[in-house]
């Protein structure tokens, strides 16, 4: 019995986790370059894959007879494809050639504007893998909590695809980190309690 509690605790811990592991939010300066983290867990060639970086916040191009949204950044068959990619950050993106190879399609912006602020994703059709980031550009230049952020921030030093030192924070969403931690405490209450009425069940 109490290996199931445990393996349920476990569960629990690892399904929290994730949540908040999901609500991934950068906040940068007009002008700063950033950093969109996206990898996977191995260090696979992605290469020959195709890599997709949108943002959610894009409508559809109505000169486009298909209805196509562009794209922030595409790579295809070994190259970016600008003609699909949105006009304003075509000068701006770029991948590393070399993360491509150990399974990283970490994407950077550089000189970044206020229009450049939204929930931007990353998509790995041939794997369906899929990674959400969103993006905070602060027009006074101060990093302050909110109502939407919590009030703990990591300020981490990242290697950009130009080789370079990019200096991001870190937040976790305030209102996801307390529905998380909201579930996760129902669950151990819940398995807990499950657990007491098997035990009286059988004495």
């Amino acid at each position: 019995m109490n290996a199931l509690y445990l393996r349920t605790f476990l569960f629990c811990v690892n399904l929290f986790w994730r949540n908040v592991q999901s609500e991934i939010l950068l906040s940068v300066y007009p002008g700063d370059d950033v950093i969109l983290p996206c990898c996977l867990d191995s260090e696979v060639d992605l290469q020959d894959y195709t890599v997709e970086w949108s943002k959610l916040e894009v409508k559809p191009d109505p000169a486009d007879r298909q209805g196509r949204v562009p794209y922030v950044y595409l790579y295809r068959n070994r190259k970016t494809v600008t003609k699909v990619m949105m006009e304003t950050f075509i000068q701006r993106v770029s991948l590393n050639p070399d993360g491509l190879k150990r399974g990283d399609v970490t994407l950077k912006i550089r000189k970044v504007t206020l229009q450049d602020e939204g929930t931007y994703r990353c998509f790995i059709p041939g794997l369906n893998h899929r990674e959400t980031v969103h993006l905070v550009v602060d027009p006074n230049g101060v990093t302050a909590p909110t109502m939407e952020t919590s009030q703990f921030n990591i300020n981490i030093s990242t290697p950009d695809p130009g080789g370079e030192q990019t200096n991001i924070w870190i937040s976790r969403s305030r209102p996801a980190l307390w529905i998380s931690l909201g579930v996760f405490l129902s669950s151990i209450f819940s398995a807990g309690l499950f657990i007491k009425m098997r035990e009286r069940a059988i004495t």
